[in-house]
C-alpha cells in the first residue's frame, strides 16, 4: 500500500510539477529606494506574496513606483504541508523558499526586519533600528496560535504553527518513546498518551501524522515498549470534527481516525492544561505529558499594536475593497483581517489569503492609476486534509474524494502548489526515499532552551 501510494503521488505530482505558467515574469522597473511612489508590504506569507506578484504584474510598465516587502524571516513557508513533516523524511527546508529569490525577479526589494510600529501620520514603518517610508501600505502579517486564555495551555502545550513547531513535536514524541524504552513495564499512563486539541483540519492532520510517526516509524525501533498502551486522543470543542466540510467527507475522516484507534472526543472544551494532564469540560482528566494545540488563531502582536479599527477578536477592519477603515492608502489581507462585505465568510486558509492579496494589489494599482476598484468576493476552490499514510480528504470545486485516491490527489495538488521547481524536486526525492526506507528518527535542530519539552525519569 505504501509503495503504491507514494508511486502514484510521484507520477501525479510530476505531471503537475512539469506544468509551466505561460509568459515571462513581469518585473518592476523602479527600485523602492529611488521610486517617487513607494509601496510597502508587511509579511511574506500567502497574502503578502500574492500582493507582491500582482503589483509586479499590474505596475510593470510604470517608471515611478517601487515596492518592498518586509518580514522577520528570510523565507516563506508552505503551511499546508507542515503537519506532514512530523512522520516523514521530508526536510523542513523543502517546504520553505527564500523570499529574496522569489521577489528579486519581480523587481521587488526584500528587507529582513520586524516592524515594531507604523506612524500613519508621517507614513513611515519603524523597526528597532530603521524607518521605511511609504505612500501605500499592504498589511499581511498573518496570525499566531491562540490559547483562548486556557489556564496552563501556553506554558504546557506545543502548537503546530510553523516548521520549528513540527520538529519540536516530532522530537518530543521520540523522547517519550526513548523514556518508555528505558522504563519498560514501569512506564506511567501519561507517558504514552498524546493529546491533540482542535478538531479542525490542522488538528485532524496533527493527530493522523502523530499516529503515523508512532506506528509507522517508531514501533520497530522500541522492542521494550508496549505499543498497545499508546493513546492518541483528539479533543474537539464542537459536535463534529472538520466543521464546514461536506458530511460524507466528515464521515470518511471519522471512520479513518477510528480505524487508527485515534480517540475522538467531541463537545470537549479544554479547561486546563497541566504538565502531566489535560482537564476537559465534562469533568474528565486525561493524564498526558504531550499536548499539541491546534485549536485556533488570532492576529499577531503587530496588528494589536496598530492604531486601527478592529473587531471584537482584534482583527483589522477592512471594507469590500480590502482598504483599512479610516486609513487612506492602507490595505490589509489574510488572517489578521475582518472583511465587511456582502459575501460568504472568509476562512483562515491559504487560498483566501492569496485571493485577498491579489485583489488588494489590483485595487491599490487602480488607486494609483485613478481607476475604479473591484470589490472582493471570496470563492472557495475546496479543501484538502491529510489523514496520514494512504488516505486524505479532497474537496475541489465540489468534487469529493477520500481514501487512497484522495491521497494521490493531495500529493499531486500540493506538489504543484509548492510553486518552485527546486522545492518540487526536493519533495519528490523525499517521497522517493520513503518508498524504500522508514523515515529516520534522528532528533535534529533541537533547542536546549525550549521549555515545552519535558522529560521526567522515575
Amino acid at each position: 500500500m505504501r509503495g503504491k501510494l507514494a508511486m502514484g503521488g510521484l507520477i501525479l505530482g510530476a505531471a503537475w510539477g512539469a506544468y509551466r505558467r505561460l509568459g515571462r515574469l513581469t518585473s518592476l522597473e523602479c527600485s523602492y529606494a529611488d521610486a517617487p511612489t513607494k509601496i510597502l508590504i508587511v509579511g511574506g506569507g500567502f497574502g503578502g506574496l500574492a500582493a507582491a506578484r500582482e503589483l509586479a504584474r499590474m505596475l510593470s510598465g510604470t517608471q515611478d513606483v517601487g515596492v518592498a516587502l518586509l518580514d522577520p524571516r528570510n523565507y516563506t513557508t508552505f503551511w499546508p504541508m507542515v503537519p506532514s513533516i512530523i512522520p516523514s523524511n521530508a526536510e523542513v527546508r523543502h517546504v520553505a523558499h527564500s523570499l529574496r529569490r522569489i521577489l528579486k525577479p519581480l523587481g521587488i526589494e526584500f528587507f529582513q526586519d520586524e516592524v515594531a510600529e507604523v506612524d500613519f501620520e508621517t507614513l513611515r514603518l519603524k523597526s528597532g533600528e530603521r524607518d521605511y517610508p511609504y505612500d501605500y501600505l499592504v498589511l499581511a502579517p498573518g496570525s499566531r496560535t491562540t490559547f483562548f486564555g486556557t489556564p496552563g495551555a501556553e506554558e504546557n502545550a506545543m502548537d503546530i504553527k510553523g516548521l520549528r513547531d513540527a520538529l519540536l513535536v516530532r522530537n518530543h514524541v521520540i523522547d517519550r518513546f526513548e523514556e518508555a524504552e528505558h522504563l519498560e513495564d514501569r512506564a506511567p499512563d501519561d507517558l504514552l498518551t498524546f493529546v491533540i486539541v482542535g478538531g479542525g483540519p490542522t488538528g485532524v492532520e496533527a493527530a493522523a501524522d502523530t499516529h503515523d510517526l508512532i506506528f509507522e516509524v517508531l514501533e520497530d525501533d522500541y522492542p521494550n515498549v508496549d505499543f498497545g498502551s499508546v493513546r492518541v486522543v483528539l479533543l474537539n470543542a464542537g459536535d463534529n470534527i472538520l466543521e464546514g466540510l461536506d458530511a460524507p467527507l466528515v464521515h470518511a475522516a471519522t471512520r479513518r481516525l477510528a480505524s487508527q484507534r485515534i480517540e475522538v472526543i467531541n463537545d470537549a472544551k479544554v479547561e486546563e492544561v497541566r504538565p502531566d494532564a489535560v482537564v476537559i469540560s465534562d469533568g474528565r482528566t486525561i493524564p498526558t505529558r504531550t499536548t499539541i494545540w491546534a485549536a485556533g488563531t488570532e492576529p499577531p502582536p503587530l496588528a494589536g499594536n496598530l492604531d486601527l479599527q478592529k473587531d471584537h477578536r482584534g482583527r483589522i477592519l477592512v471594507d469590500e475593497y480590502l482598504r483599512v477603515k479610516g486609513r487612506p492608502g492602507v490595505y490589509a489581507v489574510g488572517d489578521c483581517t475582518s472583511i465587511q462585505y456582502d459575501g460568504p465568510p472568509v476562512p483562515a486558509l491559504a487560498q483566501a489569503a492569496e485571493q485577498e492579496g491579489k485583489r488588494a494589489a489590483s485595487n491599490l494599482a487602480a488607486e494609483i492609476e485613478n481607476k475604479v476598484p473591484v470589490p472582493f468576493r471570496y470563492r472557495s476552490v475546496g479543501q484538502l486534509v491529510d489523514l496520514g499514510e494512504g488516505s486524505a480528504l479532497v474537496d475541489i470545486l465540489g468534487v469529493n474524494l477520500s481514501g487512497l485516491l484522495g491521497a494521490y490527489v493531495w500529493k499531486a495538488v500540493y506538489l504543484y502548489e509548492l510553486g518552485y521547481d527546486l522545492n518540487r524536486a526536493h519533495v519528490l526525492a523525499d517521497w522517493t526515499i520513503d518508498l524504500f526506507t522508514r523515515p529516520d528518527t534522528s532528533k535534529l535542530f533541537e533547542d536546549p532552551n525550549q521549555p515545552r519539552v519535558r522529560t521526567r525519569h522515575l
